[in-house]
């Protein structure tokens, strides 16, 4: 059991399982116990700090190797959990920003290709012709 936990703890995406957790549903867990305006939990819990961390994570996936299936975790996480299932945010506005962030977790996970093993290889096209 202590070596399942050592590996968990230096895993790639413990800490950003802990990260998404506190930001995606302690958060809103905060702000509707303490009856923040709809203002302040759209634009600066939702928008900024949800937001930054869905483009914070869809690097991390890539950078770090992580199956295509981790871009749905946040969305389906802040979905299910605080928008439909706990109604901390409104579900005027809460399956939207869900789909905002896999919006931007796909962009980000699309978007940075430097780190790309492939990247720095010839074409195939005319590339070898004195084989």
């Amino acid at each position: 059991m202590r070596n399942f936990l050592n590996k968990l703890h230096h895993s790639a995406w413990f800490y950003n399982l802990l990260i998404m957790i506190f930001v995606a549903v302690l958060l809103p867990f905060v702000a509707d116990k303490f009856d923040w305006s709809d203002i302040n939990l759209v634009f600066w819990l939702c928008f900024v700090l949800n937001g930054g961390f869905a483009l914070y994570f869809g690097a991390q996936i890539r950078k770090h190797g992580l199956r295509f299936y981790w871009i749905f975790v946040q969305p389906l996480l802040f979905g299910v959990v605080t928008t439909w299932y706990f109604d901390w945010v409104d579900t005027e506005y809460g399956y939207y920003l869900a789909g905002l962030y896999l919006v931007l977790t796909i962009f980000t996970f699309w978007s940075d290709t430097r780190s790309d093993p492939d990247e720095d290889l010839l074409p195939i096209d005319g590339g070898y012709e004195d084989l």
